[in-house]
C-alpha cells in the first residue's frame, strides 16, 4: 500500500490460549478510549498464534508545502506506544503502520481488505446523527469489507461480565453466523446467547430460530438460551444486550447506505448497544 509507513515488529511469546478465530488483524488506533479498548479486544480475539497490525492513520489538514498532520507526531507516538504495550502484554505478534493519506475512513478500508479483521473504537456521536458525522467506524459500517470490531471500554477477555449475544434474523445464511459465534464464543471460554426480534408469521423462520436455539443448548447445555420478542430488531437487539450484560454482539450487516441506511439495524445497535459490536459480512460466513 502506498504512503509513508514505519514497521516494529514484536514476536509473541507462547502460551496455552485457545485457538483464535482471527488470525491477521488491523487495529486502526486514534488515541481514544474506544481506540485503545479495539487494541485490547481484538488482541484477545487474535491470540499468540496470530498477528496484529496496528494502523495510525495522521491524514494531512490541508495540501502545501505548510501542511500538517492532524495528530502530531510527538501524540502519535504515545498513543502507538500505549497501544504496542497492550499487544505485547497479551503475548501478540505485532507490526505498526503508519500512513498519511486521506481521508482516514477510506484509507482504513483499503487497508482492512487485507485483512480477516478490522477493530476501532465505536462511535461515541448519537444515533442518528452520528451515522453521517460518527467518524471512520460509522463510515465502516456501511462499507464492510472484513469483519468489524466496534469496541467499547471493557475487557473483552473477562468471560464473567457476561455472555456473547449473537443475533439471528431466522433467514438463510444465520446459520452460519450462529455457528461463527458458537466458535467464537468457545475460543474465549465464553458462553453464547442468542437473540431474535420475533412476530413474524413465518414457519420456516421460527423453525430455523428453534434449531439454532437447540444447537447451542447443545453446545454449551444451561449456559445458553435464546431470547425471543416482538418489536424492532434494531431495539431488541440493544436491549436484550444491556439486559443481559454481554460483553459482545455479533451480527451480521446488509451494509445500507444514504437515507436507507436509517433503517439500518447493524448501523443502530452499533451506535446504541452498551458493549462492543462485531458485524461479519455474509460473505465471510460462506467463505
Amino acid at each position: 500500500m502506498a504512503g509513508d509507513s514505519t514497521t516494529e515488529t514484536h514476536q509473541a511469546e507462547e502460551t496455552g490460549a485457545s485457538p483464535a478465530v482471527f488470525t491477521n488483524v488491523l487495529c486502526a488506533v486514534d488515541g481514544s478510549p474506544g481506540g485503545y479498548a479495539a487494541v485490547e479486544q481484538a488482541a484477545a480475539l487474535t491470540g499468540p498464534d496470530g498477528h496484529m497490525t496496528l494502523l495510525a492513520v495522521t491524514s494531512f489538514r490541508s495540501a502545501g508545502a505548510a501542511r500538517s498532520p492532524a495528530i502530531a507526531p510527538v501524540r502519535m507516538k504515545e498513543i502507538l506506544d500505549r497501544a504496542v504495550q497492550i499487544t505485547e502484554d497479551a503475548c501478540v505478534s505485532t507490526s505498526v503502520e503508519v500512513d498519511p493519506a486521506a481521508p482516514p475512513a477510506e484509507v482504513i478500508l483499503e487497508w482492512a481488505a487485507e485483512h480477516d479483521l478490522l477493530a476501532m473504537g465505536a462511535p461515541t456521536t448519537p444515533w442518528p446523527a452520528g451515522m453521517f458525522g460518527g467518524g471512520p467506524t460509522a463510515a465502516a459500517v456501511g462499507s464492510l469489507v472484513t469483519p468489524l470490531l466496534a469496541a467499547r471500554s471493557f475487557p473483552i477477555v473477562d468471560a464473567s461480565r457476561g455472555p456473547i449475544l449473537v443475533a439471528s434474523d431466522g433467514l438463510e445464511g444465520s446459520d452460519q453466523l450462529v455457528e461463527f459465534a458458537a466458535r467464537l464464543a468457545r475460543s474465549r471460554g465464553a458462553s453464547v446467547q442468542l437473540v431474535h426480534a420475533g412476530g413474524h408469521r413465518s414457519r420456516k423462520r421460527r423453525d430455523r430460530i428453534a434449531e439454532q436455539t437447540r444447537a447451542l443448548e447443545r453446545a454449551f447445555g444451561d449456559s445458553s438460551n435464546a431470547t425471543i420478542e416482538s418489536g424492532s430488531a434494531r431495539t431488541v437487539i440493544a436491549d436484550t444486550a444491556r439486559t443481559l450484560d454481554a460483553h459482545l454482539v455479533v451480527m451480521s450487516s446488509r451494509r445500507l447506505h444514504g437515507l436507507i441506511a436509517i433503517g439500518s439495524v447493524s448501523r443502530h445497535v452499533v451506535h446504541k448497544a452498551a458493549c462492543s459490536v462485531l458485524l461479519v459480512p455474509h460473505e465471510h460466513l460462506h467463505a
